[in-house]
């Protein structure tokens, strides 16, 4: 049988983030689904027969991860096609590894959810095109203060039980990787340790927790802070709260919802100051709506539509984001005065790391995953590779 030949191209003379460096003129050379080798154009030699991509103008990242995300582009995550078609979406504005985020509903819809994510695309899908590899999935909720339930329904959520964690851990064939909970609930310590024995990072987020309780949560285990600020605890100058307290511990990262409607600029700045590059995560909590201009949809039992620039549930509640991650590093950069290179590592690096993943994932190297987004002047998706496939453009399907 002949062996097939690789396809090698060169994008070259592009400015490169790595995102541990930066070539602002720099040569990467893709071989198959790898990188073979980067570096300053002057010291790159394009193969002969290479197909060469200019990218003089243009901006080379590593894939975008998004660890919170919904659906996009009028589909969710309720069935397998809605799966690959949020998947195609998200993959067309530049996300290559994402986590699948379930909302809390009732027991045995998650279960349900939980066994159909984690079995991942439909196996028709693979010749299509490239989608984004599903590296876990993120359950939010059902452990959440109702006090702080957002856009969510009250009567979904629960008080923590012994036993639950494994039953969902299970239910997902070992794919569950986040866990958003509150834990000044009674028996939400308790939850944070279990979480831990199953390989399950636990994150706070929709929480009431003072000060104290999120410090004696972080020390118990938790890591991670789900959309800061956004339902939970605000901040008092005489009871800061859980938000001032993931902020100022050195050891939790946190997640931005950067669209110009869960935050101010200024809070993104704050955040920004205080976390530095490292510990900021850029995501897009994207509703399935993400990407529509009109529209409405269910999401965990509710109705959501768009409104303005919005997605709103009947309560009038942010219901996620319209954003892709593409458009969270554009308007984290052009809206909130982010960096580019600390944006882009937000997007790319920082999540890798929370997950036990920033070896292989999220940076350009030689020998790495060729997973590339090429950015335009304007910060906007020129082109994405995932394992060296070009992902072809995405016709949204209309919303209800």
């Amino acid at each position: 049988m002949e062996k097939k030949t690789k396809t090698i191209r060169a994008f070259t003379h592009g400015r490169i983030i790595t995102p541990e460096k930066e070539i602002p003129d720099g040569t990467l050379i893709v071989a198959g689904r790898g990188i073979q080798s980067l570096g300053r154009s002057s010291d790159i030699r394009v193969p002969d027969g290479a197909e060469v991509i200019e990218c003089t103008g243009k901006i080379l990242t590593p894939g975008f991860i998004d660890i919170h995300l919904h659906g996009g582009g009028g589909y969710d995550f309720s069935d397998a096609e809605g799966l690959a078609g949020a998947a195609r979406f998200h993959a067309s504005q530049g996300t290559t590894a994402m986590l699948p985020t379930l909302c809390p509903e009732s027991l045995p819809k998650i279960r349900t959810n939980l066994a159909l994510l984690g079995k991942g695309y439909p196996q028709n899908t693979d010749d299509e095109s490239p989608l984004p590899e599903i590296i876990g999935l993120h359950l939010e909720g059902p452990f959440l203060n109702p006090k702080r339930r957002g856009a969510f329904d009250a009567g979904s959520l629960l008080l923590p039980r012994s036993g639950l964690i494994r039953e969902f851990f299970e239910a997902s064939g070992g794919a569950l990787r986040l866990m958003t909970l509150a834990p000044e609930l009674d028996g939400g310590m308790a939850l944070i340790r279990e979480a831990k024995e199953f390989g399950i990072i636990p994150c706070l987020g929709h929480s009431d927790a003072t000060y104290e309780q999120a410090a004696a949560a972080f020390h118990i285990g938790i890591r991670h802070a789900t959309h800061l600020f956004n339902a939970m605890r605000g901040f008092h100058h005489r009871a800061p709260g859980c938000a001032l307290s993931a902020l100022l511990d050195p050891e939790i990262s946190v997640e931005v919802v950067v669209d110009g409607h869960h935050l101010h600029e200024a809070a993104v700045e704050m955040v920004y100051r205080l976390k530095g590059r490292d510990k900021m995560i850029l995501v897009t909590d994207a509703a399935p709506l993400s990407g529509l201009q009109s529209g409405s949809c269910m999401l965990a039992g509710q109705r959501v539509e768009i409104r303005g620039e919005k997605a709103l549930n009947q309560e009038g509640n942010l219901a996620g984001s319209l954003l892709s991650m593409a458009e969270a590093l554009r308007l984290g950069v052009q809206w909130a005065g982010i960096p580019l290179v600390d944006a882009a590592r937000m997007a790319t690096l920082n999540p890798a790391h929370l997950l036990g993943l920033s070896d292989i994932r999220g940076r350009l190297f030689a020998g790495g995953e060729a997973d590339l987004v090429i950015l335009n002047g304007s910060l906007k998706v020129d082109a994405v590779y995932i394992g060296g496939r070009q992902v072809p453009e995405f016709k949204n399907r209309a919303a209800d």
